[in-house]
């Protein structure tokens, strides 16, 4: 089966995926034998793909204080519903002595 550059690159990502007929991966793989340009498509997906993986840097110093701040709300929060619960049960509890 032949097929074109175009077809050829868009069955890469399911090449990576292991998604492709026998059929499909082996009419690839013919047309990367002789097309240089889908070759170097690959290499630069490939590439890609890794640096997709990689960690930016930068400043997220600004995301790590408002992460902060949302668990100590969080953290704040839990504590009171506990207060409250302890609160009742204890109300409960005196409620139904003196009954």
């Amino acid at each position: 089966m032949n097929i074109n550059c175009e077809i050829a690159r868009d069955l890469l990502p399911m090449l990576k995926d292991k998604c492709l007929s026998p059929s499909s991966e082996e009419a690839l793989h013919e047309h990367l034998q002789s097309c240089p340009a889908c070759r170097r498509y690959l290499h630069e997906y490939r590439a890609r793909q890794k640096e997709d993986l990689l960690i930016p840097t930068g400043d997220f110093s600004e995301i790590a204080r408002r992460l902060r701040n949302h668990r100590t709300v969080t953290e704040i929060a839990v504590g009171l519903s506990i207060a409250a619960l302890a609160a009742y049960a204890v109300l409960k509890t005196i409620k139904r002595e003196t009954v």
